[in-house]
């Protein structure tokens, strides 16, 4: 974001309404699907259907490859100057910021670099 202008405080306020977007996706399928044709139906093709699961929400965090945008997120190389604690430095906000938003679960997207997985996994465990 802060590439494109956009302040730290806007980008923040970008990710909260991103996963506030899902949970109004979520609440419009959800309530449509007890609405549908098979609402009322207790079989579909003369099966009998299973207890419908939850649709859950998911925040989705990028690798520090991705944000490079050098290619890396595909190879981990992120070159010997990249630390953990970097990493977790880099992550750290973004984690806060989508979990408080409140989704049902972050998922992480590819990490190609074991040491980006630990730093993430520290983050995402202190929260």
């Amino acid at each position: 974001f802060q590439s494109r202008g956009v302040s730290r405080e806007q980008g923040e306020a970008l990710l909260r309404r991103s996963v506030q977007i899902a949970q109004e996706a979520r609440a419009i399928f959800v309530e449509g699907r007890s609405k549908g044709p098979y609402a009322a139906r207790d079989e579909y093709d003369g099966v009998a259907s299973r207890a419908r699961r939850p649709v859950l929400v998911a925040a989705s965090v990028g690798s520090y490859g991705a944000y490079l945008a050098d290619g890396s997120e595909y190879t981990g190389d992120y070159g010997r100057s990249v630390t953990k604690e970097a990493l977790k430095n880099f992550h750290r906000r973004r984690l806060q910021v989508l979990a408080d938003a409140g989704p049902d679960l972050i998922a992480f997207e590819t990490i190609p670099n074991k040491l980006e997985a630990q730093a993430r996994t520290l983050n995402s465990c202190s929260h």
